[in-house]
Formats: C-alpha cells, sequence, structure tokens
C-alpha cells in the first residue's frame, strides 16, 4: 500500500503581510460602508461571532442599519500576528480600537480579535471573524 504525502508548501516571506493588508481591506470596506467589497472578502460559509453568531448575509444587513445611524472611525491592527494552518489557511489574531459614534454618542472599545483567513478560488476570503471587547485588568499586589 502506498500513501501520498501532502505537499509541503513554504509561505513566501510577505505571506503574512498578504492577510494583514485583507484584514485592513476588511475594516475600509467595513468602516466605508461598502457592501460590494464586503461580499467579495467574505466567504459564503462566513460566520462571525461575537454576542451572537451571524452569518455573511446577517452582517451584511447589520451594516446597512449601523450606516444608516452610526459612523465608525478607522480600525488600526495593532500587534497582529499571522499563523498559517496549511497554505490555504491563516490565522490573524490582533488588538483593536474600535470607536463608533451614534448620533452624539461615541463609543469606543479595545477589541482583541481573531479572523481565519482561506484561500479559495484563487482569493483569500474571510471565513471565520471574532471579536471580545476587553475590560481594564485589576492589579493584584
Amino acid at each position: 500500500m502506498s500513501y501520498m504525502a501532502a505537499p509541503v508548501v513554504a509561505q513566501s516571506p510577505d505571506a503574512p503581510d498578504t492577510i494583514i493588508a485583507q484584514e485592513n481591506a476588511f475594516w475600509k470596506a467595513y468602516v466605508a460602508n461598502d457592501s460590494t467589497s464586503l461580499t467579495n472578502l467574505l466567504s459564503t460559509d462566513f460566520i462571525n461571532v461575537e454576542e451572537q453568531r451571524w452569518n455573511r448575509d446577517q452582517v451584511l444587513k447589520f451594516l446597512q442599519v449601523f450606516h444608516s445611524r452610526c459612523t465608525l472611525a478607522p480600525v488600526e491592527i495593532l500587534n497582529p500576528k499571522v499563523a498559517f494552518l496549511s497554505p490555504d489557511i491563516a490565522t490573524l489574531v490582533y488588538h483593536a480600537t474600535e470607536s463608533p459614534t451614534c448620533g452624539k454618542q461615541s463609543v469606543s472599545g479595545d477589541t482583541n480579535i481573531t479572523t481565519v483567513w482561506v484561500h479559495r478560488d484563487g482569493r483569500w476570503q474571510m471565513h471565520l471573524h471574532t471579536e471580545a471587547s476587553t475590560t481594564p485588568k485589576l492589579l493584584v499586589k
């Protein structure tokens, strides 16, 4: 019985930058309410996990409602870490500050974010996006 080994493909040195660029493109489209770009960035089986789980259509619908009364300042990706689970699957973990303004009320929050990107149909697509709000940590003496 012969076994076929899966090919090992080394990631190019700029591969992490490609994933970070995709994440930046996601945030740019999100801030700009660009549903066409978001539709191209989010895989058809995309899932968003925060307090609730939403699929791609639910996120796109939320975006329209959000932008009808709120704006979001550009989101900066801080301290990104990219790991490739395979040549076609990458995870990105980072910290960000999100600053939405709804009417006269502005809220700013620190968030830890994880995104899973998959390479399908010749392009990187967002498969899973999670956000967890961070709270100030108490100092223990």
